[in-house]
């Protein structure tokens, strides 16, 4: 009887430790997910800025052309 006491006892702290490896995996693939969407949003917040600077230098062009006399 003794024996079989400790087979339970083996097989609850073998459900623990996958229980904490499971546990570990999902911290692991949020905190992954959060470093990705971090890098994506950096990413989108550069390109809206670099169509923004383009936007800008367009309008400035367009502006410096128009004030230029006809004959020239």
């Amino acid at each position: 009887m003794e024996e079989n006491i400790f087979k339970d006892t083996d097989w609850v702290l073998g459900d623990m430790a996958w229980v904490v490896l499971g546990g570990t995996v999902v911290l692991g693939l949020l905190m992954l997910n959060a470093y990705v969407q971090r890098i994506a949003r950096s990413e989108e917040d550069e390109r809206i800025a670099r169509l923004a600077s383009e936007h800008l230098n367009r309008e400035r062009s367009v502006a410096s052309e128009s004030r230029r006399p006809d004959g020239i």
